[in-house]
C-alpha cells in the first residue's frame, strides 16, 4: 500500500458505477483524457465535498447533450475513495505554482519547434461565468508530466487545484457557489478503498435493480450514439 496522506475524494457518477465500486465488481475507474480536463489526464474527484460530486452528476443528467461525463448519468450518484497520496502536483502551494511556470515554458518551447500557437483557456459558451475549456491548463499538466519522466523522477499521483465557479453566494461576495476543491488522480494504486458517502443517495441497488439500472444505462448509451451530441468541459 502506498503510504502517504489521506484524502477523501468524492466521483459523481451513475449509480452502476457506485454500485459496482463499493461491492468489488469494478476495479478502478477508466481515466479521463479530454483536451480541455483542467488537470490533465487522470480519474476526477471532488476533494472532502460528495454534495458537490452530486450536483456534478446532476448537472450531467440534466444537460446530457453537453457530455459532462465520459458515459451517460441516468441515476446520478456519488462514490467515495480514501486516497493515500505520496506525491502530489499541488496547486494550493507555491512550489506547485513553480512547477507550472516551468512547464508552461516547457510548452511554449515545444509549441515553437512544431510551428503551433499556445492552446488557450476560454469559456465553452456565452452562458458560462467561468472559463471551463482549459486547453492551455491541460495541455501544461501533461507536459509537466512528460518533464518529470525525462528527469527521472518519481511521477505526481495526484494533481490538486481549488477552483473559483459559479456566481456569489451573496451579492459582493467573492466566494462562489460552484467553488470547489478538485483532483486528477493518476495512480489507481492510490485507492485504498471505496465506500457509500452518507447524506447523498440511497443504499446499494439489490441485484434486480442493479439489473434494471444497467438496461437503463445501455439505452442512453444507445441514445448517444445515436444523437451525437456537441462536447463541452465539465461544470
Amino acid at each position: 500500500m502506498n503510504e502517504g496522506q489521506l484524502i477523501l475524494a468524492y466521483h459523481g457518477c451513475d449509480v452502476t458505477v457506485r454500485d459496482r465500486l463499493v461491492k468489488g465488481l469494478l476495479a478502478r475507474l477508466k481515466p479521463s483524457t479530454n483536451r480541455y480536463d483542467w488537470l490533465g489526464d487522470g480519474v476526477y474527484f471532488f476533494e472532502g465535498d460528495a454534495e458537490r460530486a452530486l450536483s456534478f452528476a446532476e448537472s450531467a443528467r440534466r444537460e446530457s447533450e453537453k457530455l459532462l461525463s465520459a458515459r451517460p448519468i441516468v441515476t446520478p450518484a456519488v462514490v467515495g475513495a480514501v486516497l493515500s497520496v505520496s506525491r502530489c502536483w499541488d496547486m494550493t502551494t507555491m512550489s506547485g505554482r513553480r512547477a507550472y511556470r516551468s512547464a508552461t515554458d516547457e510548452l511554449r518551447v515545444a509549441q515553437d519547434l512544431r510551428g503551433r500557437p499556445m492552446p488557450v483557456n476560454r469559456a465553452a459558451d456565452a452562458e458560462d461565468e467561468t472559463v471551463l475549456l482549459r486547453a492551455l491548463d491541460c495541455a501544461v499538466f501533461n507536459i509537466g508530466h512528460e518533464m518529470r519522466e525525462r528527469e527521472r523522477q518519481l511521477p505526481y499521483q495526484l494533481v490538486r487545484a481549488a477552483f473559483y465557479q459559479g456566481k456569489p453566494v451573496v451579492d459582493g461576495a467573492e466566494f462562489r457557489e460552484g467553488t470547489h476543491l478538485q483532483l486528477a488522480l493518476r495512480d489507481p494504486r492510490c485507492v485504498i478503498g471505496w465506500f457509500l458517502p452518507e447524506g447523498v443517495g440511497s443504499a446499494l441497488l439489490n441485484e434486480a435493480e442493479l439489473r434494471e439500472a444497467d438496461a437503463a444505462m445501455a439505452r442512453a448509451i444507445r441514445a448517444r450514439t445515436a444523437n451525437k451530441p456537441r462536447v463541452r468541459a465539465s461544470p
